[in-house]
């Protein structure tokens, strides 16, 4: 036996081919490509055949029968046209007069007469009559000019600042137009902000100060009981760093609201929030390092691991003693 792929002699019976080792065992498929099968015995036929050789049935497709429609049109008559073929004579048959069904040009009363003709003027008056109407209503209904404030952006509600450091409510912004009601007259709310801004921004500063020392004692606190206190001493500790934090946190942002609204102090506010993130960084270090003392079973063994935060945001406070009283407000700046 060959092997019908690579032509190899293969023993009898053998499932595979030793050679290329190709299935033997496979039955071949044999295709038509140019067969036919007869619908009713399923015969193999030829593809150009119209009658099955088995069965006799027809193979020719179907052609569906055309419709027809009954039209009623008139008879044209041929007599006269006969006539003139027998005898010789001219005379020819009168055709049927066929109406045409678009009418005349000068016919005006006719029904489709009417619609064939444009518009008539009253009907574009209306038309832009119509189209008018609508787009001033739309443009009233978006302009509000019967409620001036329907599109403000000003903030109307007084707002609780309590937790930021203000007691109390702030009625406007800063930044807004107070000298001025929504009705044309002067405004009855009064700023809850101080009518000095120096104060304000002396009073901050001095806050700056007053916290850089809570933060200088908290870190010689750590340096001593951090390393070497009971727990409770050293959780007292974390709870006040922690305190402190929060305090200069506040304070940020309480520096942060204080705007004269042109400018003029902007400089000084920039200088107090640069002082007051760096000592927030201070503080950040400093809750992690009594962080880690609070978590330490044996924190003198562990000072090390302790007082790294703080040593590494030493930094910090050499540049906020650096320019803390050169940045002191002033009225001149």
């Amino acid at each position: 036996m060959k092997c019908p792929s690579c032509g190899a002699t293969v023993p009898a019976g053998a499932l595979a081919c030793p050679v290329c080792h190709a299935e033997l065992d496979v039955t071949q498929r044999i295709t038509f490509p140019s067969a036919a099968w007869c619908p009713g015995c399923g015969a193999l036929v030829d593809p150009g055949a119209d009658v099955c050789p088995k069965c006799g049935s027809s193979l020719a497709p179907e052609r569906p029968e055309r419709r027809t429609r009954d039209l009623d049109l008139p008879d044209i008559g041929n007599t006269g046209v006969m006539n003139a073929l027998d005898d010789g004579t001219d005379a020819t048959g009168v055709m049927t007069r066929i109406e045409s069904a678009i009418p005349s040009a000068g016919d005006g009363g006719s029904r489709s007469a009417a619609r064939d003709h444009m518009p008539r003027p009253r009907t574009f008056m209306l038309a832009a009559l119509f189209a008018v109407v609508v787009v001033g209503g739309a443009a009233l209904l978006i302009t509000h000019p019967w409620n001036p404030l329907a599109t403000s952006m000003r903030a109307t509600e007084p707002a609780d600042t309590s937790m930021s450091g203000f007691p109390g409510f702030v009625e406007s912004l800063s930044g807004q137009d107070s000298s001025a009601s929504a009705d044309g007259g002067s405004s009855d709310s009064a700023s809850e902000e101080p009518s000095d801004p120096v104060e304000s921004l002396t009073q901050a500063h001095q806050d700056l100060s007053d916290l850089a020392d809570r933060v200088d004692a908290s870190e010689a606190s750590l340096r001593d009981v951090g390393v070497s206190g009971t727990a409770d001493e050293r959780s007292a500790g974390l709870a006040a760093a922690q305190q402190t934090s929060i305090d200069v946190s506040n304070l940020i942002a309480q520096i942060g609201l204080m705007d004269d609204g042109d400018g003029t102090y902007a400089e000084t506010v920039n200088n107090l929030l640069t002082l007051g993130s760096w000592l927030r960084n201070r503080c950040d270090a400093l809750t992690e390092a009594w962080q880690r003392s609070a978590d330490a079973q044996d924190p003198a063994s562990s000072a090390q691991s302790i007082l790294a935060p703080v040593d590494a945001a030493a930094d910090y406070a050499t540049l906020f003693e650096e320019n803390l009283d050169a940045w002191t407000p002033s009225a001149s700046n």
